[in-house]
Parts: structure tokens; sequence; C-alpha cells
């Protein structure tokens, strides 16, 4: 049995911990698996691959003195910490990491546990794939990302393929008042219904419905006039969305405010209605469970790993995320009061979501792969 010991050492290899360039979902995964390791006792050194010698923290070893150099960086210091000072386990954070795991943890005899999110396996190199069935073990954040390993593992022992849920912070995102210096700094009158989706605006981010929420929301504020979309982030698609929302006659109704700080992404949800993201192929989505968290009711597509947050219907609204008109009828649902109550009510979807993927039972679930018992 691996692991039996009281502080096993843990190397954890990952694209970045505290680049803020790189500020996403996958960063965010990787700060809660550090703080779970450490509230857990291990011993844990983290090596970032995209991280600078001015994101350092404690623990963490940086490795970006430039594009074309932290890879070997990178690679230098896995095997020095292999070599000298012998992990139990090392965790590697992307798949695209598996090919020097598989060649530095079979030289120095550790074994290694893939981490996957989502994308990162649609057109994944053939080394990946090779790197990923060394694994001593294969975490998906979602069964959709689980039932994309399994195609790509062809072989591979499926109960090695573990899924293993995001987590979000409770104590932060928590219901509160809405911001009344917030929605004003927004142009939101005090009687405006907000639907709202936080996201990277980018082109290679298409897949996560940004579109189609707009058509949807021009549909529903023929009915509800008083109804705005909050469209929040940044990335070069923006003009393009904008031009979208003026196609469809959206106008002012579209919001999009940019960057949304630290200090304004907890009173912004509390400053809306209803979160919608209804995505393509999502891996999982963190930010369901941080507006669920807070008290507000979300919808998501069908088709990926949005139904983990969503319980299949029973916390969040599930639509077709290429139909434009389910998606607006499930926001009327919404905003006229007619939803289910376990999809709506505030005190309800705080409680489900903390129960089902707080810390705690994250830490615990982290407790579990590594056979720390």
């Amino acid at each position: 049995m691996l692991w039996t010991m009281a502080s096993p050492r843990v190397l954890f290899l990952i694209p970045d911990l505290c680049n803020p360039a790189n500020k996403g979902g996958i960063q965010v995964f990787n700060n809660y698996v550090v703080r779970a390791l450490d509230e857990l006792g291990a011993d844990t050194t983290v090596i970032g691959v995209n991280d600078r010698p001015q994101d350092a923290v404690p623990g963490l070893v940086t490795c970006n003195r430039g594009d074309r150099i932290r890879k070997v960086i990178a690679a230098g210091h896995l095997y020095k910490q292999l070599l000298l000072n012998r992990p139990d386990i090392v965790l590697c954070g992307h798949l695209n990491f598996t090919p020097l795991c598989r060649q530095a943890c079979r030289l120095a005899r550790v074994p290694y546990i893939t981490i996957t999110h989502g994308m990162e396996l649609w057109d994944a190199a053939e080394s990946n794939v090779r790197g990923a069935a060394a694994s001593h073990r294969v975490l998906a954040v979602s069964r959709y990302t689980r039932s994309l390993n399994l195609e790509l593992l062809k072989g591979y022992e499926p109960d090695h393929v573990e899924v293993f849920h995001n987590t979000f912070d409770e104590e932060r995102f928590q219901p509160g008042p809405p911001s009344d210096e917030l929605r004003s700094r927004l142009g939101i009158a005090p009687d405006d219904r907000v639907v709202l989706t936080v996201g990277r605006l980018a082109a290679t981010e298409r897949l996560k419905g940004y579109e189609e929420g707009i058509r949807a929301m021009a549909n529903v504020c023929k009915q509800i006039p008083q109804a705005r979309y909050v469209l929040a982030g940044k990335g070069d698609d923006m003009e393009r969305l904008r031009s979208v929302g003026d196609e469809c006659g959206l106008g002012d109704r579209l919001i999009m405010p940019g960057f949304i700080s630290e200090d304004d992404i907890v009173p912004l949800f509390n400053s809306s209605d209803l979160f919608i993201l209804p995505s393509r192929k999502e891996g999982f989505g963190i930010v369901f469970l941080e507006s669920m968290g807070c008290g507000k009711p979300v919808i998501g597509g069908n088709r990926d790993g949005s139904m983990d947050p969503l319980c299949d219907g029973q916390l969040g609204t599930a639509v077709d995320p290429e139909n434009v008109e389910e998606l607006t009828e499930a926001i009327l649902m919404h905003l006229n009061g007619t939803a289910p109550h376990e999809q709506s009510d505030p005190a309800h979807l705080r409680s489900e979501v903390v129960s089902r993927f707080g810390f705690d039972r994250f830490r615990s679930r982290i407790k579990e792969v590594l056979e720390m018992k």
C-alpha cells in the first residue's frame, strides 16, 4: 500500500499557481489542491511551469524565464526533485506534462497521477495519450471528462479513471445584499432584472455559449423589458459579441464591463438574479458552484461537464446549449418565478452546493486519492 506514512511527500507539477495572467479554472483548482494537501499535513513541493520568479510563494518552484526555456527549466526541476528529494507520489496537473512525467517517473520509480480537466483531451497528441496511460491513476473533474479519458485511453483500466470534482470557496461566495454602488456603476436600475455570465471572452472560448446567451436575452427582453444581460470578462472576442448584441436588438441591455476584480466578483453575483453558461464542452464549471454558493440559480448546458455541478438538473436548470428558444424559456421561467423550488430557493442552493462540493468534501477526496489514512 502506498502513502501509509503520516506526512507523504507530494510533488505537484502544474501550469501555474500564482501567475495573474493565467487566472482561470485550472489555476483556481490547483490552489485548492495545494491548500488541501497543506491541511492534510503533506510535504508538498509545487513546480509551476508558467509561474514567474515574482509569483513565488513558499513551496513553489517557478520556471518561467521566457517561453523557450521554461519547459527545459521545469524538466530540470522535476528530475532534481525526483532523484534528490524522493517524493512518494507525483501529481501531474496537466495532460501536456504527462510525457515528461512518464519518462522521469519511470527513471525514478515514482508513481504519478494525472489530473484532467476537459478541453486538453479534445485533440490530444499521441505522446500525451501514452503519458496518461502510464499513470498510476487518472483523475477527471467530471463524468464528461472521464468519458473523454475513456475514449482516449483505449485499454486503460476504467476503474483507474476516477471522477474528482472541483470545489469552491464557500467562505467567500456567500449570499449577501445587492451592491447598489456596483449596480449604479454598471448602469443597472434598482428594478432591473439581471442575468449574469462571467468568463474569458476570447475567440477560443466560443463553445461557452456567450452568443447563444445574447440571442436568448434579446428574446427575453421582448417580454421583460427591464431585463439586463451582464456579460463580464475580457478577451479578443468582445467586439464581435457586442456586434451580435446590436444585431439582435439587445442594445444597451447588454452590459459588458470587461475585467471584474476580485473585490467585485462576489457583489456581482449577489447583485444578479440568475447565472447562465450554456456551454457545449465545459469540463466542469466552478462558476456554477460560486453562483449557487451565493444562493443564485443557474442554467447550464446538458452535454458536458456542467451536468455535474447542476447535479443532472437537481440544483440547476439544464438546457440544449444550441437551442436558443429552450434557453429563452428557461431564463423566463426563472425571472418569472416559476422555476422548481430546488433550482431556485437561495437557502436550498447554498446548503446543497456546500454539502456536495464544499472544501471539506474536496479535502476528503484528496485524502482518499493519496490513501492518507
